[in-house]
This record gives structure tokens, C-alpha cells and sequence, in this order.
């Protein structure tokens, strides 16, 4: 049935790009809502609909004749595009500052949309520019990745030691940059398989493992097991970074953060839930601010609801929460953060796309030659 509609929904993608010489269209929840982008301003009618919120404009002059009196217009905000667009962009926070600006052009979705996989073309489009996250349910479908199971990878990989999988539970201390600390072992990735799956009951040192951001493929193998998003025509070793996975126990999870990277999630086996949100909820989420390391929100450290009395900005936010299941490919755009658990033995494989953000590339014609020189010459 999911299939099924998913199918539908990719026919009327293609119907509408026939149809409409827009700038962009942003998919939610199965919808299609058109943005216009003229002369450096976004038209501010934009994304009404069941499932999004039109988020109030800064104030600024009133455009009667473009008929977008009721709600205002972008000229403010393009202003201050421009500046933060100005900065270098080479350092990640610089580059996330460009994110959380541009994110304000956005709606505040309820749901994320599941469709099948787009062509290329609508992709960097239509897609990857809006910023949305979206989760494509037929992209592994004939891969080789499509074929993997517990026993496949115990038999051909099962061998390898991973010497810095997590284990046990979270402890209250945290390092300086706000991530919580937990305990650390070395583990042969087929004893791991059998503990996870529960063949086998865990001896002392192996409850909660947790394999994360580790290289399962060799580097060698890559373009033979690996199915890469199809969405740039260059080189692969150019555009994303080495695949890596991301192997857990039912309850074992990851503590809320954002990547500074576009991300593929590419789930193998077993369920993930996510819960994601966008990077208008930055200030919601009680990041650490240290320069120069990953950020980590201190109000998604758990699978329960963050306490309020505690962190009562959280009651602001506007969490996403779905279900990726085996064979699906969630697109995460850069700055969304996300609270990662997984509810059976699940595998997941992902990749990060090199460049800069895809949402800048409306905006600035360096980003526009940075993706095109990594992810399109080969």
C-alpha cells in the first residue's frame, strides 16, 4: 500500500515539473506547495496546507502591488541573507549560521514525506535546494544492499574488530562540548551480530552495544557492494564521504546533535525511530556552543520526553517523529537535528555528501560551483 502510493505520488512529481517553470517545489506529507523565486525574493506565499504552518515574516515593507500585502515581503530578510552569505563558509559554524538564516524561509512541517526515488534532475531541483527532509522508499530496491541479512554479513564480514563500540548506558558526566560520556569495548562484529539479535545472551561489558560510525565495507569494495545516492553524475569519492554503519541493540541510541553535512541514511535491517527537527528549533534544544566540535543538545539525551522544568524552551519545538524500516533512504539536510533510537537489532548505513549545504545553492553562486566542481567532474 505504501508502495503504492509512493508510486503515485512520484507520477504527479513528474506531472507537476511539466506543468509549472517554478524555482521550486517542496514535498510534504504527500503535498505539493510551490515557491517562486524572482529577482533575489521569495514569493511569501508559500506552503500553506494541511500539514504546515506558514511562519510569520519579518516585518518589512508592504508590497501591494505584488499582491503579498497579507503577509508581508522577504526584502529585510534577503538583505540579511546576503551578509551571512558573505561570510567564508569554510568553517562549520559559519556554515550553519547560513542554515539557520535560510531555514526561516521554510514552513514548520508536521510530517515527512515518503516517496519513491526522483530522477537526478528533480532531485537537485525540485528537492535537495528547499532543505526539507524527505525518505525515498524504492532507491535500494535491486541493489546489492537490498540482499543483506544478519547471516550474510556474520559470513563476510563477521570477522572484523570493532575497537570502539559503545556499551552499557549513559552516565551523567559529559564531556566539554555536552556529550554525554558512555563506556567503550572492542567487539568482533559477528559476536556483536549474535549478542544484538539475541543468539546469544550478552556476557559483562556487552549490554547496550552499539556500533556507530564505523567502516563495515572495505574501502576496496565500495563500488561493488555500495549503492551510492544517484542523484550527482561525478565521482563518488569526490562527492560523499566513505560510507559507515551504524549497528545497535534494540534501545541503544544516539544523543540529539546535527551533522554538518548533508546526510543519506540508508536503513539495512531492522527499525529506527528518529526524531528530527528543524534548525528553527536551534534555540529550543540547549546546544553546547564549543568551537570547533560537533554540537550535542542537553535535552535529547534519552528516549523520554526532555523535562520541562528543566529545559523549558523545549515546549517551543516542533518534533518530528517517524519510523525508518529496512529498505528506505532518509535525505536529512544539514543542520536538522536528530534524536536517533533504535527499537529492534537495526543496521544502518549512511554517507555525507561533500560541499556545501544544498539549501545554499539558490542563494550563492560559490556554493553552486563547490558542489559542482566535487559532485559532477569526475
Amino acid at each position: 500500500m505504501r508502495k503504492s502510493a509512493a508510486r503515485v505520488l512520484c507520477f504527479a512529481l513528474v506531472f507537476m515539473l511539466a506543468l509549472w517553470p517554478v524555482s521550486l517545489l517542496v514535498l510534504f506529507h504527500g503535498q505539493f506547495e510551490i515557491v517562486k523565486k524572482a529577482d533575489g525574493i521569495v514569493d511569501s506565499r508559500l506552503l500553506r496546507g494541511m500539514n504546515a504552518d506558514l511562519k510569520p515574516l519579518p516585518e518589512g515593507k508592504r508590497d501591494a502591488e505584488e499582491g503579498v500585502e497579507e503577509h508581508g515581503n522577504l526584502v529585510g530578510l534577503q538583505i540579511e541573507l546576503k551578509k551571512v552569505l558573505s561570510v567564508n563558509q569554510s568553517s562549520p559554524r559559519a556554515a550553519f549560521e547560513t542554515v539557520l538564516a535560510l531555514s526561516s524561509l521554510q514552513p514548520h512541517i508536521k510530517n515527512i514525506s515518503r516517496i519513491c526515488t526522483p530522477s537526478p534532475e528533480a532531485f537537485r531541483s525540485y528537492i535537495a535546494p528547499v532543505g526539507l527532509p524527505v525518505i525515498f522508499t524504492d532507491m535500494l530496491k535491486g541493489t546489492r544492499l537490498a540482499d543483506w541479512s544478519w547471516d550474510m554479513i556474520k559470513q563476510k564480514y563477521g570477522n572484523q574488530i570493532f575497537h570502539n563500540t559503545r556499551h552499557g548506558s549513559y552516565s551523567s558526566k559529559k564531556t566539554s562540548y555536552g556529550k554525554q560520556i558512555i563506556g567503550r569495548t572492542s567487539v568482533s562484529l559477528s559476536d556483536f551480530i549474535d549478542v544484538a539479535t539475541g543468539k546469544r545472551k550478552p556476557t559483562k561489558g556487552e549490554e547496550g552495544l552499539y556500533v556507530t560510525k564505523q567502516k563495515v565495507i572495505p574501502t576496496d569494495e565500495l563500488e561493488k557492494e555500495f549503492y551510492y545516492p544517484p542523484f550527482y553524475p561525478g565521482s563518488h569519492k569526490q562527492c560523499y564521504k566513505e560510507p559507515t554503519a551504524w549497528i545497535g541493540a534494540p534501545g541503544t541510541f544516539t544523543q540529539g546533535h546535527f551533522d554538518d553535512k548533508d546526510n543519506f541514511a540508508y536503513q539495512i535491517l531492522g527499525d529506527k525511530r528518529w526524531t528530527i527537527f528543524s534548525p528553527q528549533d536551534y534555540e529550543y534544544l540547549y546546544y553546547t556552543k564549543v568551537k570547533g566540535s560537533l554540537e550535542w543538545s542537553s535535552a535529547l539525551n534519552s528516549p523520554q520526553e526532555p523535562n520541562l522544568e528543566k529545559f523549558p524552551l523545549y515546549a517551543k519545538a516542533n518534533p518530528i517523529s517517524f519510523v525508518l524500516h529496512p529498505g528506505e533512504v532518509l535525505y536529512l539536510p544539514r543542520g536538522w537535528t536528530h534524536f536517533v533510537e533504535n527499537l529492534t537489532p537495526a543496521l544502518m548505513i549512511n554517507t555525507w555528501r561533500y560541499g556545501p549545504a544544498a539549501i545554499t545553492e539558490l542563494w550563492s553562486e560559490s556554493s553552486r560551483a563547490e558542489i559542482h566542481k566535487r559532485c559532477f567532474l569526475t
